[in-house]
């Protein structure tokens, strides 16, 4: 991307005061702009936003730049994500379609209810504003109301007509990409029918495509970073139990196993995960092929259970919030792998890639580290004391 281009996404951007005004009070002084910065404890205001530059600078902290540079220190993003975000805002980006507008796509999987989306931003903004407006009791508990509101679910009557039929009488998803940008739906049965699925998604298309989607990860992304590491959950309700009870580094799969391009996703934010699936036989395999394959990718992965036949929503709803964020603190506590138990994976590691390494001073230096590990790893044993948990903050 050229200077020329960078400076006209910058140009017909938002104007720098209107982006860092979403998240900073600004107040005015003569010409500037001034606001507590973001970056650092600030008790005084030493953001100053220059609207004539189309700049900021804190004069504590010395952070500086254009609303790219902002946007980048303020949403985790990359130089690449901060100018897509703002090409999305002033409508220069272009979403490429296999479909000619106008042209329904079809999801296969739900042909018994004709169940079809409008594959262009316009139609997908204009559904949520329909579902989202049907929120009211949807969560059907008031500690999860405000999280529900936060990620926009809604609820289709029984009655609906037109476009929208094919959500009849369900429980309404609206599903993001990491950046924010809305790209489809999920929606869940909320009454038994006979011949009609438990859920049905938006259609495969360049915007939704479920093995390159984290449901929540827009949200849940600055808090994987602080927190240092990842909770994966199963369903959409689940992630919402877990924000609600405080855990908003917590994100879920979109209707299918975890793949290479969740992992992508994940390793973009932390190298450590928890997965924490359904506690019924196929949430306990589910778990266990997570984990190794997140393993085998350089992840560091454990498993949690939970009581057999639940799930963080089913919990959240049985115990209450109180009760709930008790148990999860005290599992996540219990399950927080000793320092013995990573030791002695990294050993597993440094074994199984040790024949996979062809020079012989790489070969040389990998021995060493084992060797060191092995040594430390036996002291420990030795020294017969209780193995210090590991800081993974699950709290």
């Amino acid at each position: 991307m050229t200077h020329q281009e960078i400076n006209h996404i910058k140009q017909s951007a938002p104007q720098i005061e209107e982006v860092i005004g979403r998240y900073v009070l600004l107040t005015r002084k003569g010409k500037s702009l001034l606001g507590l910065c973001p970056f650092h404890e600030d008790h005084h205001p030493s953001l100053v936003v220059n609207q004539e530059k189309q700049y900021f600078t804190c004069f504590a902290c010395g952070e500086k730049g254009d609303v790219i540079h902002f946007l980048q220190k303020i949403e985790g993003l990359s130089f690449k994500e901060a100018v897509k975000k703002l090409k999305i805002e002033n409508g220069t980006l272009k979403i490429k379609s296999e479909v000619k507008p106008g042209v329904k796509l079809t999801n296969p999987v739900c042909e018994t209810e004709k169940f079809s989306i409008f594959n262009s931003q316009f139609s997908i903004e204009k559904n949520l504003q329909f579902f989202s407006s049907l929120l009211p009791a949807a969560s059907g508990d008031s500690d999860l109301t405000p999280t529900w509101l936060d990620f926009e679910v809604g609820t289709s009557p029984a009655m609906v007509a037109g476009e929208w039929k094919a959500m009849r009488n369900r429980l309404v998803f609206p599903i993001r990409d990491e950046e924010g940008i809305l790209v489809g739906f999920g929606a869940r049965r909320l009454t038994e029918a006979p011949g009609s699925p438990k859920y049905i998604n938006s259609p495969t298309s360049e915007l939704y495509r479920k093995n390159e989607l984290l449901y929540g990860l827009n949200i849940a992304r600055k808090a994987i970073r602080e927190k240092g590491y990842a909770i994966l959950v199963e369903g959409y309700k689940d992630v919402l139990a877990m924000h609600a009870a405080g855990f908003g580094n917590t994100v879920a799969l979109c209707g299918t196993a975890l793949c290479d391009g969740h992992i992508a996703l994940l390793k973009k934010y932390t190298s450590r995960v928890l997965v924490m699936l359904d506690a019924d036989t196929a949430g306990r395999n589910a778990s266990e092929k997570a984990v190794s394959l997140l393993r085998m990718q350089g992840i560091r992965a454990y498993g949690v259970e939970l009581p057999e036949g639940e799930d963080p929503d089913s919990l959240f709803r049985l115990w209450g919030k109180e009760r709930f964020i008790g148990y999860l603190r005290k599992k996540l506590a219990e399950d927080s792998p000793s320092e013995e138990a990573l030791l002695l994976e990294r050993i597993r590691t440094g074994i199984q890639t040790l024949s996979g390494i062809t020079d012989m001073t790489e070969r040389m230096q990998a021995l060493r580290r084992l060797n060191t590990g092995i040594a430390y790893l036996t002291g420990l044993s030795q020294r017969q004391k209780r193995p210090a948990t590991m800081d993974w903050r699950w709290a």
